[in-house]
């Protein structure tokens, strides 16, 4: 197997290191940077502008057509650029990325379902950050079983007229506009009738509330739709009432969004680890010297190199044009379970009095043995991945 990039890959990842050089200052890569800034107007700030700088320069979609905004480079310029984004600090991903869900998950929804309006329309302005977009899947009692949603949209002339609650909506607060499914056939079967609506979230009925989690970030919220009018022209992804298939390729792609980025992503959480291990001692030794821990640290990055191959394994089916389908499913078992055995590894090694604050420099492993409980049902539970790769993978009977 060779596992080197191109040579065209390579001059691109020199490219995109020295702009990262240059755009993401020192400062920014601190593990507590951008958590100490978290709820303020100077985080939203400085990463809208960083968002429009790298639009600006060409390193945002840099797998999209060039015609809608992107670079046009293939499988293993988006795999470079992913690796040196994780490997500079820059602030992408679920919780700091404000384009995250625009450009990983409905960006490639729209090129595979939307019409060339929509993605002219849409897709330059999910690259410069112009609009924020979040997911509104999930509901109250409607999370890991998507298809009994409730929040329900029928036909009035030209618009659909929406009623019904999402929650757990991540990067509500900064949203333009949510990316939702909604009922527009209530007699149908549980995933019939389900339609796949873009809902500007500045329209009339639209309510948004902040939803403040144990780790005491704010990234997710509430909405209440209460007869929100939204034009059918240019909203509906696919055909109506397709919703369902619309939603599946979305969360195949969030589940396997980018394992290249989160190998490198969690290599930086586990030295986070390592480097609080080293200074925290009990019982007159280092944590780092404990067999137990060191043994935890070596499990981790066996996980991690695991997680890095099925990355390249990911990058290769996509080369070859093949849908990851099921196999998705498996990297997101692997990835959830790795964070959470690192975050908590972490919270081990504090131990109480780190727990209560006595290391003043250890927050960020604090929030993140918090902040990954709830990462960890993103894209769907361990329960349902389990289910999916036992009845697509290795065909099971029911």
């Amino acid at each position: 197997m060779d596992l080197r990039y191109s040579s065209a890959a390579e001059k691109f990842r020199r490219e995109i290191r020295r702009w990262l050089a240059g755009s993401v200052p020192e400062a920014w890569r601190r593990p507590c940077f951008w958590l100490d800034l978290d709820g303020t107007g100077q985080s939203l700030d400085l990463r809208r502008g960083w968002e429009k700088d790298r639009a600006d320069n060409g390193f945002a979609g840099v797998d999209w057509p060039e015609e809608y905004g992107g670079r046009g480079g293939d499988h293993e310029i988006r795999a470079v650029h992913d690796e040196e984004m994780a490997r500079a600090r820059a602030p992408i991903g679920p919780f700091l990325g404000l384009t995250y869900l625009g450009t990983t998950l409905l960006g490639p929804t729209l090129l595979r379902y939307g019409t060339e309006d929509q993605k002219r329309r849409l897709l330059p302005a999910i690259l410069s950050g112009e609009t924020i977009w979040c997911q509104g899947f999930s509901e109250p009692e409607s999370g890991s079983d998507l298809a009994s949603l409730r929040a329900t949209a029928h036909r009035d002339g030209d618009v659909l007229v929406v009623s019904g609650e999402k929650t757990w909506t991540s990067m509500a607060r900064f949203a333009d506009a949510m990316f939702a499914l909604v009922r527009t056939d209530p007699e149908a079967e549980r995933q019939r009738g389900l339609t796949f609506l873009l809902i500007d979230l500045a329209l009339p009925g639209v309510t948004v509330r902040p939803i403040r989690q144990m780790s005491g970030s704010h990234e997710f919220g509430q909405e209440f739709l209460d007869e929100v009018r939204v034009p059918v022209a240019g909203n509906v992804v696919g055909a109506p009432g397709d919703g369902w298939a619309v939603a599946k390729y979305l969360l195949g792609v969030e589940r396997n969004a980018s394992p290249i980025s989160q190998y490198f992503e969690f290599r930086h959480e586990l030295d986070d680890v390592i480097a609080v291990a080293r200074r925290t001692h009990k019982d007159g030794r280092s944590a780092i010297e404990q067999p137990a821990v060191r043994q935890r640290i070596a499990r981790c990055r066996a996980d991690l190199e695991l997680l890095r191959v099925r990355g390249y394994d990911a990058m290769t089916r996509v080369g070859r044009g093949e849908d990851l389908g099921a196999h998705a499913s498996v990297t997101k078992l692997l990835w959830s379970r790795t964070r959470l055995a690192i975050a908590d590894l972490g919270a081990d090694v504090l131990g109480v009095d780190g727990q209560l604050g006595a290391d003043a420099g250890a927050g960020h492993l604090r929030w993140r043995h918090l902040h990954v409980r709830g990462q960890r049902i993103a894209g769907g539970t361990a329960q349902i991945q389990r289910t999916i790769i036992a009845r697509e993978l290795l065909e099971l009977p029911r």
